[in-house]
């Protein structure tokens, strides 16, 4: 039997976000024995991500840039499908994925998967107007969470698969939170409050510099820890450290390569984003056994376990910052991460399970649209 030929799309394309880190590691996972998989980016995508995508098992195919140059995009991907693909698999947050998904239905693909992975869009008129393409053109519909399904689906039926990730990479270890306090010159008095995400609008920085004000006043040594890359804001964000006099307790730390190494150093995680599909981070804070403190616009899906704590974006920097001080309290940080492990394969995060899943998926698609 030949190999099933996956073509893997994302409308956002590939790049240092979430969604191409859900490919690198769910397929980086996967038993590739009888796919051949292959991934669009564009010709200006980052390098380094072009790069872990091709680690993780694809060839990947350069397309004119899809935002500013749709046209010759959807020209380009027309005539990529031509090389005949069993499965075409799109993932984004709206129904934009039924412009690759219908052209793979004309092209004759079998299988057409709408992937969502977010709760809301920035383009809600054109989401609005495509949804009809999208459920003409899409035979299977999954999602990473309920709540991203229901978003995009509604009422129509979807599978769930969820953003899981590797047990034994973020559990937690005292020998790599010691070396993780010495790499980022944190003594045993400090406090260390971390946060992972692009530097931009969604992750809401400003609400979490005022937080990290407020837990100040009663624990002056405490440092804020900021793990991403500028998604438009750094400036404004710097700008904004500079305001309330933090310069000394708050640390940019960029986009990293040893995240999963970095986690063991911190003490907690705040993470108060105005919006999420389903936020991977979370579940690698709890797989390492760190208290969560997220706003409540984020799905519950992703709190599996007691270490996370949910609070209003209403709430005052205050109350967030006694909230962080609780949690903080009766963290037992070995017994929580080995809890919390049972407690996320239990319940469906492993993503050596969900890379399972997702194969039996294609498979099982491929020979009933044969």
């Amino acid at each position: 039997m030949s190999a099933v030929k996956v073509l893997l799309v994302c409308t956002g394309g590939i790049k240092n976000d979430g969604i191409t880190s859900w490919a690198i590691q769910t397929f980086g996972a996967m038993d590739k024995a009888g796919l051949d998989l292959t991934a669009v980016a564009w010709e200006d995508s980052p390098g380094d991500a072009v790069e872990r995508v091709e680690c993780a098992g694809f060839t990947v195919i350069r397309l004119p840039n899809r935002k500013t140059h749709l046209r010759e995009y959807l020209h380009s991907f027309d005539e990529l499908l031509e090389q005949g693909f069993d499965v075409v698999h799109a993932c984004g947050s709206s129904s934009l994925l039924g412009m690759e998904l219908s052209l793979a239905k004309r092209a004759g693909t079998w299988m057409r998967i709408a992937h969502s992975h977010n709760t809301v869009c920035s383009h809600r008129v054109a989401d609005r107007i495509l949804r009809p393409l999208l459920y003409n053109a899409a035979t299977d519909l999954i999602a990473c969470g309920v709540d991203a399904g229901r978003w995009l689906f509604a009422k129509r039926g979807f599978s769930v698969i969820p953003n899981g990730k590797d047990p034994v990479s973020f559990r937690f270890d005292s020998a790599k939170r010691q070396r993780a306090r010495e790499m980022l010159d944190i003594n045993d008095d400090t406090i260390a409050i971390g946060h992972v995400g692009r530097i931009n609008e969604q992750k809401n920085h400003s609400f979490l510099l005022n937080v990290f004000k407020s837990f100040l006043t009663s624990n002056s040594e405490a440092r804020l820890y900021l793990i991403g890359d500028d998604g438009g804001l750094m400036s404004e964000v710097r700008k904004r450290v500079r305001e309330l006099g933090l310069q000394d307790k708050v640390l940019f730390l960029g986009r990293r390569t040893d995240v999963s190494e970095l986690l063991n150093g911190m003490d907690c995680m705040v993470f108060p984003s105005l919006y999420e599909g389903f936020p991977n981070v979370v579940v690698e804070w709890q797989y390492n056994g760190l208290p969560c403190v997220i706003s409540d616009t984020i799905t519950d899906e992703c709190a599996v376990t007691p270490l996370v704590d949910r609070i209003s974006l209403k709430k005052s920097p205050d109350d967030w910052a006694a909230v962080v001080e609780r949690k903080l309290s009766y963290s037992d940080r070995a017994n929580d991460s080995t809890r919390a492990s049972e407690a996320l394969r239990a319940s469906g995060y492993d993503v050596n399970e969900n890379a399972k899943m997702l194969k039996r998926l294609y498979l099982k698609g491929v020979e009933r649209n044969k």
